[in-house]
């Protein structure tokens, strides 16, 4: 469920431990940027959930994604998750 923040801006999903960012997977650093930014802010562990259109081509943002938030840990505590299009409206 999206939450509104303080200063305007809004989680696209907060649970209980993350405040997750969707984007597609070719916006995977705006996607890290702004979860830090609500990680920070409600103090949750920041997560991205990279939506893959087309998977065979997609994985290369995918690896940008994960080597930049775990190579040589710089960032602790941030969760990486991918989905297909198709995925986001089942259950509804």
């Amino acid at each position: 469920m999206e939450y509104k923040l303080k200063d305007g801006t809004k989680v696209d999903c907060l649970t209980d431990t993350l405040a997750v960012e969707f984007d597609f997977a070719n916006k995977w650093a705006e996607c890290i940027g702004q979860a830090l930014n609500y990680g920070k802010r409600t103090g949750k562990t920041p997560a991205c959930v990279l939506i893959t259109e087309n998977p065979e081509k997609d994985i290369r943002y995918v690896k940008r994604l994960r080597y930049a938030v775990y190579a040589k840990r710089k960032i602790y505590a941030f969760r990486t998750f991918t989905i297909k299009p198709d995925s986001l409206n089942q259950g509804l």
